[in-house]
């Protein structure tokens, strides 16, 4: 049982953690606050947020890489990073946002 949580916590520990929550600050405004409106006015194309939420994460990606001035062998890092941040953005935060801010609409 100890090895596999020293197993979890390094892997939690090689995760780029200011990538994961930028990555889900961005995702989150530029999917919820008028930037789908204001890219369907310019470019006239809808696109499902499953895949605006890749575009980005890739967009966000290649400039960390880039700015950090990240070797290849951080790229692994940065998409570990990724997918665990759409995961953990999907099935956590997601589903707790909605728990906290239902509004209860039923009349009794």
């Amino acid at each position: 049982m100890t090895e596999i949580l020293t197993q979890i916590s390094n892997y939690l520990n090689s995760l780029d953690w200011s990538y994961i929550l930028t990555f889900i600050i961005l995702a989150y405004g530029l999917n919820h606050y008028r930037a789908t409106d204001f890219f369907y006015q310019i470019f006239n194309l809808k696109i499902a947020t499953r895949y605006r939420v890749l575009i980005i994460g890739l967009i966000y990606g290649i400039l960390v890489y880039l700015i950090r001035d990240y070797t290849i062998n951080k790229v692994e890092s940065l998409l570990q990073s990724f997918v665990f941040a759409v995961v953990f953005h999907k099935l956590l935060l997601e589903k707790l946002l909605i728990k906290l801010f239902q509004t209860n609409t039923k009349e009794e």
